[in-house]
């Protein structure tokens, strides 16, 4: 049984450039059965990466 896709790939591509032109890294991306995705970011490396704040 075929059914009709909830998302499109240029959605998934539109989420997807939101998130690096906001500079962040991209960890994964999470499509569900409804059609909504989910741009996990890799805030792991991006904290280490960052230089601390002067106080």
């Amino acid at each position: 049984m075929n059914t009709a896709a909830t998302f499109k790939q240029t959605d998934v591509k539109r989420a997807v450039k939101a998130v690096t032109d906001a500079g962040l890294r991209i960890g994964s991306v999470e499509i569900t059965r409804e059609g909504t995705i989910r741009v996990i970011t890799n805030t792991q490396s991006q904290l280490a990466s960052r230089p601390e704040p002067e106080l």
